[in-house]
């Protein structure tokens, strides 16, 4: 154990003396004893293999020492984001309830439960984005698979309250098509979530939510007057037209990265 307790003094040299230091080496010393004595117990008496076995274990302890603390600052910034995120939300949920109080008695035009509604999709937004980003952090097909279910959730839910406003606020008559257009919404921003996050396949993605983008974009701009109905139909071949370049162009690409690795194994071979 001697060679082993010099070596910690040795890594130790170059760490700074502060509490956590201390307690971080008093832990290897700890281990680094039990580690002898599971070794001695397991008929092991030499004690250079013993010695060259626990610091084989732990080849650069700085690098340790340094992980240790960096994942330490990771779980206190993560304690101070959630107390920040609470009272934050306790904060909103007061104003938006004076607001509503204050709206209420002031106004009294029947529409102060839109400043709920309001105060309770910005929450729902904003918790539902930080559960986003949870579970994509982890990774894997089911967390991902949520991820994107939390988003589309959060982009219908701001469409929900678009609808409020723009129906009982300004009385637009096609406020309906606010839902399809956040559906439309929802698409692009899955198809973009799976391409920067490096999703397998992504491409059929692409493939599905073209033409249904395409055919949600041909009842909103119909129903709006912007497109006459009668020609807005092409918009659905014309998603289905773009599916079919983008797999002749996916082809091509595969086939060109194909001879590309052909002519390097011929290359190597040669």
């Amino acid at each position: 154990m001697t060679d082993a307790l010099k070596y910690i003094d040795e890594a130790f040299g170059s760490i700074p003396e502060t509490p956590r230091s201390y307690k971080f080496r008093m832990q290897l010393v700890d281990e680094f004893t039990e580690r002898a004595n599971e070794l001695t117990h397991r008929g092991i008496r030499d004690r250079n293999v013993i010695n060259d076995l626990i610091i084989s274990e732990h080849p650069d302890i700085k690098a340790e020492f340094e992980a240790v603390l960096s994942d330490e600052r990771s779980r206190r910034r993560r304690r101070s984001l959630a107390v920040i995120n609470v009272l934050c939300s306790i904060l909103f949920a007061l104003i938006t309830v004076t607001a509503f109080i204050v709206h209420l008695v002031t106004v009294n035009n029947g529409l102060s439960w839109i400043i709920l509604i309001g105060g309770f999709v910005v929450m729902s937004v904003h918790f539902t984005s930080v559960l986003c980003a949870k579970w994509t952090a982890k990774k894997g097909f089911i967390f991902n698979s949520v991820a994107r279910i939390q988003l589309a959730f959060s982009i219908m839910l701001v469409a929900a309250l678009a609808f409020f406003i723009m129906l009982f606020k300004f009385n637009i008559v096609h406020s309906w098509t606010v839902f399809p257009a956040g559906a439309v919404l929802a698409l692009i921003a899955d198809a973009l979530y799976a391409h920067f996050a490096r999703r397998r396949m992504a491409i059929f993605l692409y493939l599905l939510y073209i033409p249904i983008v395409c055919a949600l974009l041909y009842v909103i701009l119909g129903a709006v007057g912007i497109l006459p109905w009668a020609l807005g139909w092409l918009l659905i071949p014309a998603g289905i037209a773009i599916d079919i370049v983008i797999i002749i162009l996916r082809l091509v690409m595969n086939q060109g990265e194909s001879d590309e690795m052909k002519e390097d194994s011929e290359w190597n071979a040669d």
